[in-house]
């Protein structure tokens, strides 16, 4: 966690922009681009080797659970719940 004079020092000073990856990847069988950022690529990689699952794979899953949010934010939410249920 960040410490309160790290949260000062982020909040006064504009914080750099961050290169966001795109990746092509399939939903339902179709391609289509991800655009996450670098942190979440790699806990989503660490994700895919402990469950042994493909991206594809973990592209439907999020597909199916979407709803009416759209599909990045989506996979970060369920990157999220994945390692906070761990």
């Amino acid at each position: 966690l960040l410490e309160a004079p790290m949260l000062q020092q982020i909040s006064r000073n504009e914080a750099p922009k961050s290169i966001h990856p795109i990746r092509n990847v399939r939903v339902e069988g179709r391609r289509t681009s991800v655009r996450l950022e670098p942190e979440f690529w790699a806990g989503l990689n660490e994700l895919l080797e402990e469950e042994k699952v493909s991206l594809d794979q973990f592209c439907d899953y999020v597909q199916r659970r979407k709803g009416q949010a759209s599909f990045s934010s989506t996979m970060r939410a369920q990157i999220l719940e994945y390692f906070r249920r761990r």
